[in-house]
């Protein structure tokens, strides 16, 4: 572990621990490259808890993905709340993960796109918290965002739907709502495209971190719905039609 990793990881740990938004970077602790910003977040998680699954995503069907754990922690199973401090706020979207039968562990071969669809049991409608550890993310680097575990606060998933094989993730309608009323529909929605180039991606970016894919291990590709930032008190349901829904509880 470099010293550069190694601050920004404790500079993140501490943020996360007093719920305290951090400022711009100096640039001592700005990751020099992608692998650096991985390895800050393996340094994080490792000083967290377990990892419970990932995200995965990318700004357009042929862009470069990236990805994040999610603490096993931060996940919990629909109906769920989820506490908020007083006045802070968080960005929700609608997504949809998959869960692994079974593990797809490091191997000098690469996963190709079937063998990694084949390895997935059920589908989950899912709920995303959103909330960078940077006050003003936009003004960050984008590797010490990737650092940050994508800004990912916590996770939310709905009950798994067994016979998914034939959805059209490229127009599976989504409906958002807050307090009962929607605030978002659309079908498809999801930049990154298929979610097959996404998981195979995944597939092969753990295995060559180490760690691979564990079985159990859920994995959420990417917001259908877009980001819309609430405080508490909120109730929010996620609907993909045919397929169930999320359901999350913000409280103060």
């Amino acid at each position: 572990m470099t010293d550069r990793v190694k601050a920004l990881a404790e500079t993140l740990l501490h943020a996360r621990r007093e719920r305290e938004q951090l400022g711009r970077l100096s640039r001592l602790f700005v990751p020099a490259s992608e692998e650096e910003a991985y390895d800050v977040q393996a340094a994080v998680v490792a000083a967290l808890g377990a990892v419970g699954g990932w995200k995965v995503g990318a700004s357009g069907p042929t862009a470069a993905p990236s990805a994040a754990p999610l603490l096993a922690a931060a996940m919990r199973t629909s109906p769920a709340r989820c506490e908020l401090p007083a006045g802070a706020s968080v960005g929700i979207e609608g997504e949809l993960a998959f869960r692994f039968a079974r593990a797809l562990p490091p191997r000098a071969q690469p996963y190709d796109e079937d063998e990694v669809w084949d390895a997935i049991d059920t589908l989950h409608p899912a709920i995303e918290l959103v909330q960078s550890r940077f006050a003003d993310p936009q003004a960050v680097d984008k590797l010490a965002l990737l650092a940050d575990n994508l800004a990912n606060y916590g996770f939310c998933f709905g009950a798994p739907v067994r016979d998914w094989q034939d959805v059209d993730f490229l127009r599976q309608p989504v409906s958002l709502t807050v307090d009962g009323k929607e605030k978002v529909h659309a079908v498809g929605g999801n930049a990154a495209g298929h979610p097959r180039r996404l998981l195979a991606w995944l597939a092969n970016h753990c295995a060559r971190r180490g760690r691979g894919l564990a079985a159990g291990d859920i994995v959420t590709t990417g917001t259908h719905t877009g980001l819309i930032s609430l405080t508490a008190p909120a109730r929010v349901g996620v609907q993909f039609a045919g397929l169930g829904e999320a359901r999350l509880t913000l409280v103060p």
